[in-house]
C-alpha cells in the first residue's frame, strides 16, 4: 500500500478547500513529512504481525526439503479523532457577513493549532513513549527536568505510519465540517443564541516494528550526546536515507552543532576567511538522515527520565 503526507492527501481530497493543509502544516513541520495511508476499515486498521517465521534451507540432493513457516497475529489499530466545535454569536456573525463568512475566516487559524497540538502528541505519546516502552531508549546523562530527546523513525508502508480514514475527506476538506442545529440559531451553554461549526477527522499512528522506532532522552547543555549515541541512535531504527527522519526541538539541535563547528575540545572545526559572508554553523542530517526540528516539542522542559 502506498504512502502519502497530509499536503498529498489534501491535493487529492480537499478540492474545496485545497489550502487548508497548509494551514495545518504550515507551522508543524514533522507533521508534514510523516506518510500516511488509508486505514482498512475505516476507523481501524487491520495488520499481520509475523511472530514465527522459518526460511528454506539448502539440502542434498533427493533429501527431504524443510518446513517453512511464516505465523502471524492478527493485529488492531484504532483511529483517533482530531476535531473540534466552534460556535459565533448571532450579531457577531451578522458583523461579518454571515456565519459561513466568520467560520471561514477562523478555519485557518483553528486549523494551524490543530496541527501543532497533533505533532506534539504524536512525538511524545506514539514515538517517543513507543521507544520509552520498549526499550530502545538511550540516555545522554541529564537527571533534571530541562531536558529534550531526539527522536528516529524508520518509516515503513504497512508498518510504522500514519493513517487516515476517507471518511475525514467526504466533503472536500481535509476536517469534515458539519452545522450544528443544521445551520440555524441554538442557545449554547451560556444560553446565547449562537451558530455552531463541527470539524472531525480520523487519523492514528501505527508502529507494528519496534526496530523503527528509537530515541535519546536527557539531553541538555550540560549533558549532550556523544557522536557515538547519535550513530548508535540510527543503527537501533536500520536508518535509512530514504525513509528515516531524526524528530527533534531546534534548540536541541543546535546543542549538536559542537560537532560541525567544534566545542574548544577538538570536536568538529569550521574555517572561516575574509571573503566569508556566510558562516553557516548548523547541518540538516546526520549520516544522510534529515533533522527535523519543531517549536511544537517541548523547548528544555521534559522531566528527565529513569532507563531500566
Amino acid at each position: 500500500m502506498s504512502m502519502t503526507t497530509l499536503k498529498e492527501l489534501a491535493v487529492q481530497f480537499s478540492k474545496k478547500q485545497p489550502k487548508q493543509v497548509d494551514a495545518l502544516t504550515e507551522k508543524a513541520p514533522i507533521l508534514d513529512v510523516i506518510p500516511f495511508e488509508e486505514a482498512s476499515h475505516g476507523l481501524w486498521n487491520a495488520y499481520e504481525d509475523l511472530s514465527t517465521v522459518q526460511g528454506a534451507g539448502f539440502v542434498e540432493l533427493n533429501a527431504p526439503l524443510p518446513q517453512v513457516t511464516a505465523d502471524a497475529d492478527l493485529k488492531k489499530v484504532d483511529l483517533a479523532i482530531m476535531g473540534g466545535e466552534i460556535e459565533v454569536p448571532e450579531d457577531k456573525a451578522r458583523m461579518f457577513g454571515g456565519k459561513e463568512q466568520y467560520f471561514a475566516r477562523k478555519t485557518e487559524a483553528i486549523l494551524r493549532a490543530s496541527g501543532m497540538a497533533a505533532e506534539k502528541k504524536i512525538v511524545y505519546d506514539n514515538f517517543r513513549a513507543f521507544a520509552l516502552d520498549h526499550g530502545k531508549a538511550l540516555s545522554a546523562g541529564a537527571d533534571t527536568d530541562d531536558c529534550y530527546s531526539i527522536v528516529a523513525v524508520r518509516f515503513e508502508p504497512s508498518v510504522t505510519c500514519g493513517l487516515y480514514s476517507p471518511e475525514s475527506f467526504r466533503r472536500g476538506s481535509l476536517l469534515d465540517q458539519v452545522p450544528i442545529n443544521n445551520g440555524g440559531l441554538y442557545k449554547n451553554a451560556a444560553g446565547v443564541l449562537v451558530y455552531g461549526m463541527r470539524l472531525k477527522g480520523y487519523f492514528g499512528i501505527q508502529i507494528a516494528d519496534p526496530r523503527s522506532v528509537a530515541a535519546i532522552v536527557n539531553i541538555n547543555a550540560a549533558n549532550v550526546p556523544t557522536a557515538a549515541q547519535v550513530d548508535d541512535l540510527l543503527a537501533m531504527v536500520r536508518a535509512d536515507a530514504a525513509d528515516t527522519k531524526l524528530f527533534l526541538h531546534m534548540r536541541c539541535k543546535n546543542l549538536l552543532n559542537r560537532y560541525k563547528a567544534g566545542d574548544g575540545n577538538g570536536a568538529g572545526s569550521l574555517q572561516t576567511f575574509a571573503e566569508t559572508r556566510d558562516l553557516n554553523r548548523t547541518f540538516e542530517a546526520w549520516n544522510g538522515i534529515p533533522l527535523v526540528t519543531s517549536y511544537n516539542l517541548l523547548e528544555g522542559a521534559e522531566a528527565a527520565v529513569s532507563l531500566s
